[in-house]
């Protein structure tokens, strides 16, 4: 039914019948279960659907011709609908299922139980975004792994910025901004055995282009690819490059840890030298000017106490206030 639908036109429930060789009422139960994918599906004149948003479909083979580092390394899996990413890398990972010489992505179209840190929803519609996982070995214990999420917002900031994407920041810890407006998260979940290797696996969403019923499901600010680019951007190359990078930026991490991206990182960071709350699950709230963070990943923060380090929580940006 997309694929038929994804020329933007309008299409007849008479003739979409007719290609899918069903009935008119199959028709309308079809287009009831693609709005539970949160696709923006118009009916015209009550006698034909036309997809709002045509879809840019994810293909293995496009995907692998834009990494441009040992592709053969990459058992990719593409799948329509998935509960999480992330989710299926663990239960592989708890399997032994995942050989540690491949780089194991997973990337699907929807998500129907996305995650997002500290239990949060990650919210997109069919088509609509970029999300995938990855599973990287590591030599390093869990300890060593400090500021790996960081590490990989850096590798996403350097991605958009080459597709000429402007005004990317990033926020502790693991948000990419536009504007101060959300446009992708990471993820990160470390699995290791006793004496034996480490693994991550990262999860990355991307909003590309946001259907409408998505939109009023968000209670947040945020953006689109497609609001902010000057031009189309392919998921296809751009999931390429993103994997690409990360290749480049965890071989980096393996050797000289997130210290080496320390001052980069700081130069993204949106509210770095701003007045902000820090809020986490145990504790108060704590205000502060952001100064850096530790070359472990920690927040920092200039107190009335004094500098202080925060290793998890969730930052909220002050007001500025100006006489008038």
């Amino acid at each position: 039914m997309l694929v038929l639908l994804n020329d933007g036109l309008c299409h007849s429930v008479n003739t979409l019948a007719k290609n899918l060789a069903c009935s008119i009422k199959s028709i309308y139960f079809l287009v009831d279960q693609l709005h539970k994918y949160r696709i923006d599906i118009e009916n015209i004149n009550e006698d034909g659907f036309r997809l709002c948003n045509p879809i840019i479909w994810l293909n293995k083979d496009l995907i692998l011709s834009h990494i441009s580092v040992l592709p053969e390394r990459f058992d990719l899996k593409l799948f329509d609908v998935i509960d999480s990413t992330n989710n299926y890398l663990l239960q592989q990972l708890k399997r032994n299922a995942l050989n540690k010489g491949n780089v194991h992505v997973i990337v699907s179209e929807f998500q129907s139980s996305g995650r997002g840190r500290e239990g949060h929803i990650w919210e997109c519609g069919f088509g609509n975004g970029l999300m995938f996982s990855m599973c990287w070995y590591f030599e390093k214990s869990v300890s060593d792994l400090s500021g790996l999420s960081l590490a990989i917002g850096i590798a996403i900031v350097r991605v958009l910025k080459a597709n000429s994407i402007q005004n990317i920041q990033i926020k502790w810890p693991n948000d990419i901004l536009c504007e101060n407006q959300k446009l992708a998260g990471i993820l990160t979940e470390i699995r290791s055995e006793m004496h034996g290797p480490t693994y991550a696996v990262i999860g990355v969403g991307i909003n590309c282009n946001l259907s409408k019923s998505v939109k009023t499901h968000i209670n947040q600010e945020f953006t689109d690819l497609s609001s902010i680019a000057s031009h189309l951007i392919d998921r296809n190359q751009l999931l390429g490059q993103l994997l690409t990078e990360f290749c480049q930026v965890l071989n980096d991490f393996e050797s000289y840890g997130f210290t080496y991206f320390k001052k980069e990182w700081i130069s993204y960071h949106s509210y770095e030298g701003r007045e902000v709350d820090l809020k986490s699950t145990s504790g108060p709230i704590v205000t502060g000017i952001i100064d850096g963070v530790t070359s472990d990943g920690a927040i920092c923060l200039l107190t009335p106490e004094g500098k202080k380090s925060f290793s998890g929580g969730s930052i909220f940006v002050r007001p500025r206030y100006t006489n008038v």
